[in-house]
């Protein structure tokens, strides 16, 4: 390919294109991976340049960095840099990738250094949370954290915004412009769940020791209720509106920041099964059947509270036997917190 193009790609820093390759063979791998496992496979394919938003090096050959400017080979000037961090004093930088978000460009480093970041265990108790709608997550202390549906505030303009641009013309100048204030106000919207949740998962990492969530099968429980033709289903605006609010709160991606922040901070994350939970009384352990429409947990033991905390109580008990089951050398499936039991890198799951 450079041999063929001189002048175009092949002025281009070589370690670019086998960058660009790489990318090619991490999406196969994941489409054989998604075959393999009887999922939706989606075959990759060719994208845009209007959807290409990023490249990068996958050696650190044909780039030079120099203080708060970057040097690239085949640019005719150096990159001016604002810095998240400094780098390390002994840094080696080992690759780079350029991402493209609206007018901005951002450049993530990949670094190889003998510096140790030293960090204190968090001292807190165990804590429990029930992921929910009405509040992002309640925790077995009694607090509830607000959701802030970042989606539903902007949906008005974001509907206003789509709608427009649908109306355009293919290929059209306003057909551009009206693309990227549509963008604008969906990445508005991802930063602000975004920077929510951080906010969240440090605190929570910060504060606890051990953190137990629900692990929760989050692409199953959004699924279409629309069904089919022949046999067409049942409440489907309500399950609609369901589904965007639980996008809409960042599960996934609340129980992603937790784990990783947690590894760094030297506490733990354990997920456990969730079914049960809300019936289940946190101080009895008696099962008290109600609906979902019934938002306090009254027990005959006396026990009478909001049902999210007690379910976020009985998800930090069962973390905390799962905890204790794997401390003893039994398996984890023995602490009666399940039926079966999957570990993960840097977790315990009970599911």
């Amino acid at each position: 390919m450079r041999a063929d193009d001189p002048e175009g790609h092949g002025a281009d820093p070589v370690t670019m294109g086998r960058w660009t390759l790489k990318r090619v063979e991490d999406a196969f791998t994941g489409f054989f991976g998604r075959v393999k496992r009887g999922l939706k496979p989606g075959f990759p394919r060719f994208k845009p340049a209007s959807r290409w938003s990023s490249f990068g090096l996958l050696e650190a050959t044909g780039l030079r960095h120099e203080g708060d400017r970057i040097r690239l080979k085949g640019f005719g000037r150096p990159i001016r840099l604002n810095h998240d961090r400094p780098l390390p004093s002994d840094a080696k930088i080992l690759g780079v990738t350029f991402t493209r978000k609206g007018r901005h460009w951002f450049v993530c480093i990949t670094v190889k250094t003998s510096e140790v970041v030293a960090t204190t265990p968090p001292a807190g108790e165990a804590v429990g949370g029930d992921l929910g709608v009405e509040a992002l997550l309640t925790l077995s202390t009694g607090e509830r954290i607000p959701n802030v549906r970042p989606a539903s505030r902007r949906q008005r303009e974001i509907r206003v915004s789509r709608r427009a641009l649908a109306r355009c013309r293919k290929g059209s100048n306003r057909r551009r412009k009206v693309k990227v204030r549509l963008a604008q106000q969906l990445r508005a919207v991802a930063n602000t769940r975004d920077q929510h949740l951080h906010r969240v998962s440090a605190r929570l990492t910060r504060e606890h020791s051990l953190v137990v969530l629900e692990d929760l099968r989050i692409r199953n429980m959004t699924r279409s209720a629309a069904g089919t033709v022949d046999e067409p289903g049942a409440n489907v605006r309500q399950k609609r509106g369901l589904n965007r609010s639980i996008l809409d709160a960042g599960w996934g991606k609340l129980v992603q920041f937790v784990r990783y922040k947690a590894t760094r901070a030297g506490g733990e994350l354990i997920c456990v099964d969730a079914r049960g939970t809300s019936q289940e009384c946190r101080q009895c352990g008696a099962v008290v059947p109600k609906p979902l429409s019934l938002r306090r947990h009254v027990c005959p033991c006396g026990l009478n509270e909001h049902r999210d905390v007690n379910s976020a109580g009985v998800i930090r008990d069962r973390g905390l036997a799962v905890k204790a089951a794997s401390e003893g050398g039994q398996p984890l499936g023995g602490a009666n917190v399940g039926r079966r039991a999957v570990r993960r890198p840097g977790t315990l799951l009970a599911a």
